[in-house]
């Protein structure tokens, strides 16, 4: 007998409604207070204030505010914003194919047609993301033609077509100086999507308000799964919750340091090769499981992000707020340090204004894009 689907949220992301069934006053207070109690979920006003005042000061230490822009010539402005995908996953598949998952640019008139037929080489589920994003925006995993057509037909943007990939998700933070043989890895991170399993009793409303890490997850979840609320759950039935390695998406943020291996770096070492002009930033991928990561085996790169891209382990749960403090600060002197190195190589460094006005033209794509 065939296995049933998996259960799915009803509407796509795009059509959800902005918030979830009403909570009582006491539960929506008890959630908010657990939230404001770990940094991890702390707004980025509040949390980024002394990270920009410490780029400041390194930007006066080094006598231009913006050198970290030349930390990575083969990026749009270093990857700082507005990076385009195609820039680094292109070249890659084409130079070095074993390591990327095999996608495709879908852009200009005729999108939908280039894109179904993308969907016909690369397969369902099909994962469709913005050329243009960060954070997870705009990510959808499209598992039939009307889903692609639709998510086409709503973004007229330029979007990446990308064949799905299974396994386990991480985040590799590398760096590479000028004449080094090889790259350094500052952090490696598991990006872990939460799941629950039912009791042949209670509604997955509860189950989510029971349980400790999707409790704190509601204000993303609940309108979510908003159509399934009220279904009970099979003992044993296990249910994802996310399935986009994205914090903000509701993935949670493990230490993988011990998978920071020299296997590690050096199948890394051979991205970067491929890749002329990449340096600095952080590589998300998928492999088989962490053996696998560690010995260097089986990476499937999904996106390589750049300057702006974090070393995602500080968002372990109970990591002490000042430790993620001089991790980030560690990172962006480095950042500093190498946009130096290349700048005296030739490589641009993007202005200030130029700078802002990039910041600016992404709030406005931002607001397009759920």
């Amino acid at each position: 007998m065939k296995a049933p689907a998996p259960l799915q949220p009803i509407a796509p992301p795009w059509a959800l409604r902005a918030a979830g069934p009403p909570l009582p006053w006491r539960t929506r207070l008890s959630i908010t207070l657990a939230r404001a109690r770990r940094w991890e979920f702390w707004p980025a006003w509040l949390f980024y204030p002394p990270v920009v005042l410490w780029i400041l000061l390194l930007g006066l230490r080094h006598g231009r505010m913006t050198l970290f822009t030349a930390a990575n010539p083969a990026i749009d402005d270093g990857g700082v914003v507005g990076e385009r995908k195609h820039q680094t996953l292109l070249p890659l598949q084409a130079r070095a194919p074993d390591l990327v998952a095999s996608c495709e640019l879908l852009e200009g008139p005729g999108r939908r047609a280039r894109g179904l037929a993308a969907a016909e080489r690369l397969g369902y589920p099909l994962v469709l993301k913005p050329d243009v994003g960060q954070r997870g925006r705009g990510v959808f995993i499209a598992r039939s033609p009307a889903e692609v057509s639709a998510y086409l037909e709503r973004h007229d943007e330029a979007v990446i077509a990308q064949r799905y990939v299974g396994g386990e998700e991480y985040g590799v933070f590398i760096a590479r100086f000028p004449g080094e043989p090889g790259v350094r890895l500052l952090s490696v991170v598991h990006k872990a999507f939460p799941q629950l399993q039912g009791d042949g009793q209670r509604p997955l409303l509860a189950l989510i308000l029971a349980d400790p890490r999707a409790r704190l997850l509601a204000p993303l979840l609940l309108p979510r799964w908003s159509g399934h609320l009220e279904r009970v759950l099979a003992a044993g039935e296990r249910l994802p919750l996310v399935e986009i390695g994205a914090h903000c998406r509701g993935s949670l943020f493990l230490d993988a340091g011990d998978a920071a291996t020299p296997a590690l770096a050096a199948t890394l070492t051979r991205l970067t090769d491929a890749l002329p002009g990449y340096a600095f930033g952080r590589i998300d991928l998928r492999v088989p499981d962490r053996a696998a990561l560690r010995r260097g085996e089986g990476l499937q790169v999904l996106e390589l992000n750049g300057v702006t891209a974090e070393c995602a382990h500080i968002y372990h749960p109970g990591t002490p707020l000042l430790s993620g403090y001089r991790v980030l600060f560690r990172q962006w002197s480095l950042a500093f340090a190498l946009g130096a190195a290349q700048a005296a190589r030739g490589a641009p460094v993007t202005g200030p204004w130029t700078l802002l006005r990039r910041f600016r033209e992404d709030l406005r794509r931002s607001s397009r894009w759920f």
